[in-house]
């Protein structure tokens, strides 16, 4: 004899809510890790630059780099609510 065990299935909704909740929070920690690494990264440029003595490392980075961390953290501050 088969016993039939009824599973409590989740509503359709609460599914697709879960869905975009988590797909909201994985696009938020995305751009929020490309903001840390430029900004590393344009701080590691400084300090070489400090120790060479040179400026190349500097402009490269105030020219990619700096540009793309404060549209990152603009697009980060415009998602989060009260930020």
């Amino acid at each position: 004899m088969e016993s039939h065990v009824k599973e409590k299935k989740c509503p359709e909704w609460l599914k697709w809510t879960i869905r975009v909740l988590l797909g909201y929070t994985l696009l938020l920690a995305i751009i929020l890790a490309i903001t840390i690494i430029s900004i590393l990264i344009t701080f590691t440029f400084i300090v070489i630059d400090g120790f060479s003595q040179t400026s190349s490392l500097g402009a490269i980075s105030e020219q990619y780099f700096v540009p793309i961390s404060e549209f990152m953290w603009k697009l980060f501050t415009w998602l989060v609510p009260g930020l």
